[in-house]
């Protein structure tokens, strides 16, 4: 699923090859251009003192292709009725919002006698039953997000880790392709 580009948000960096690459890879670029990271031919003084490298990318550009359809009602479940539904490939957890939350122990309840039961406790009772009811769904909501992103990079993961030992074979491959060819014709 390709995000919308702007003016400043640069496009995402498709997994599987750079931008513009020739369907197949473009393997046969030549030998030297693959060594020295570039596919356009060089002057060979401008080899010697300058060197192509290639810009970092920022990993949130990077968008893995796969397919991921969470379940309807968990979706429902960490989204806030009336806002916009939770995308578990877009959202992002702070490091605060990921910190295990201690334990509280539950302080002793205290028996109010019934002649001290005004309306002054009773709004107190049904403000604090509120507040209650509004944390716990919070604490859920952000529970079902959590597990709903969890499983999204779950499954992003190992798809990574498919593409990982792809692209270890193909670089094996090519280093020994590179080693026949030194063999025969010296080192380049």
């Amino acid at each position: 699923m390709a995000r919308p580009s702007s003016d400043r948000t640069p496009a995402p960096l498709l997994l599987g090859g750079p931008a513009g690459a020739p369907p197949g890879g473009g393997a046969l670029l030549g030998l030297r251009s693959l060594l020295q990271g570039t596919n356009k031919p060089k002057e060979p003084a401008s080899c010697l003192s300058s060197r192509d490298t290639p810009s970092p990318v920022d990993p949130d550009t990077v968008e893995v292709l796969m397919t991921f359809e969470p379940d309807p009602a968990d979706l429902a479940l960490s989204s806030i009725p009336g806002h916009e539904t939770f995308d578990p490939r877009r959202h992002r957890f702070s490091e605060e919002e990921l910190k295990p939350q201690p334990i509280m122990k539950k302080a002793r309840k205290i028996q109010v006698p019934e002649e001290q039961k005004d309306e002054k406790y009773w709004s107190r009772r049904y403000k604090n039953n509120e507040a209650a009811k509004r944390s716990r769904d919070a604490r859920r909501l952000k529970e079902n997000q959590i597990s709903v992103r969890a499983a999204f990079l779950e499954k992003e993961n190992a798809l990574l880790r498919q593409e990982v030992v792809a692209v270890r074979q193909e670089l094996s491959h090519y280093r020994a392709v590179l080693s026949r060819y030194q063999a025969q014709h010296g080192a380049l």
